[in-house]
């Protein structure tokens, strides 16, 4: 992604230059959204719980409502010392800790999006993805906090999110390369995408049993409806000779496509080899659909990075947690997510430390 630079000139207001009140107030909407996350962990695993019902925020333990001044993003949880006013159990510091999380990340995304190119178009591209990526970042928030609480991935986020990013690709401007042009093919490309997603979809749900061995319906098979649709496109592109196979492949629609592949396909190999050696199961499948999301996000290398630093990050925390803890089991998926915002994030420093890496061994 291009990033535009802040004139030394910068607009200001009262004295404050603009792009520090956009900043601060990327922080306190994180903060503010990072409240409304923690409620979704805690309620979206459990049955008899909604979003928006009961509503106001509650004590986990004796379910006394909290007063306004005690759910202030980070300053609530400090100013009631951590336990509950009523009945004095220790609420988590996981609250306080998603805020602040996601108020930083919602301060990184703008400053890798670009002060400068908001600023110069809050309506348009710049604006619209900075949204985007806020909203990508609070789902992920979400199921990592849920994997981390109750050790399960849900599929109501991974499978439309997937789905999501692969019909969207062409507007990732995460995936660092060019969407396929729109205007060639016309009529056909869309003939034969529907056919492929339709002959696709149907076979999926034909073929393939759920998990409790029954004939997979129209929502547990979308997934493959979407595949179907964007290979049907590349087909169709391939035989009308309006694209090389190369370039295909080097289109966001590509990458985010192989990036799913190759994503699910490392987890699943590595958990397959697991079982095998360990004679229990070594990966859990939503970590293979969600890790097939992340690569439709950031595109198949990146998700190898993303991986190895997810390796990195677990093998650290889980050495800490079960020295100090004795915690024998630490889920992956928030490890994987982290992989993924991090690469997101701070990209070029990423880069150049991965190129380093590889250097090490040409040299």
């Amino acid at each position: 992604m291009e990033l535009v630079d802040i004139p030394a000139t910068a607009p200001s207001y009262s004295g404050v230059p603009i792009s520090m009140l956009m900043q601060i107030f990327s922080f306190l909407i994180g903060a503010a959204v990072g409240s409304f996350l923690n409620v979704c962990i805690y309620r979206i695993p459990i049955e008899g719980l909604s979003v928006n019902s009961p509503r106001g925020s509650f004590c986990p333990s004796c379910k006394t409502p909290l007063r306004w001044f005690e759910n202030i993003p980070i300053l609530g949880w400090i100013l009631l010392r951590g336990k509950c006013r009523t009945c004095s159990v220790a609420i988590s510091i996981r609250y306080p800790l998603v805020e602040t999380i996601t108020a930083l990340l919602f301060l990184f995304s703008l400053q890798a999006i670009g002060i400068g190119a908001v600023l110069a178009n809050p309506a348009g591209l710049a604006g619209g993805t900075l949204i985007a990526l806020w909203l990508w970042i609070s789902a992920v928030i979400v199921v990592s906090g849920i994997d981390f609480d109750h050790r399960i991935i849900p599929d109501s986020f991974s499978i439309p999110m997937t789905c999501g990013l692969i019909l969207l690709a062409p507007f990732n401007s995460f995936l660092a390369v060019h969407p396929l042009p729109t205007s060639d093919g016309g009529v056909t490309r869309w003939l034969a995408a529907i056919a492929m997603a339709l002959l696709l979809g149907a076979l999926f749900q034909r073929w393939v049993p759920n998990w409790s061995g029954g004939r997979r319906s129209f929502s547990e098979s979308i997934l493959a409806y979407v595949v179907g649709f964007q290979l049907g496109d590349f087909v169709a592109i391939l035989y009308g000779g309006l694209q090389q196979y190369p370039e295909l492949l080097g289109s966001r629609e590509g990458q985010a496509l192989i990036g799913a592949v190759v994503g699910a396909g490392i987890i699943w190999g590595i958990g397959l080899i697991g079982s095998w050696i360990f004679r229990k199961p070594a990966m859990g499948f939503g970590d293979v659909k969600w890790m097939g999301m992340l690569g439709a996000t950031i595109g198949p290398i990146p998700v190898l990075i993303s991986f190895f630093l997810a390796c990195l990050l677990g093998s650290v925390i889980g050495l800490y947690l079960r020295m100090r803890r004795g915690q024998q089991y630490i889920p992956f998926g928030p490890f994987l997510s982290a992989g993924a915002i991090s690469w997101i994030l701070f990209r070029p420093w990423l880069e150049a430390l991965w190129n380093a890496y590889l250097g090490l061994f040409q040299s």
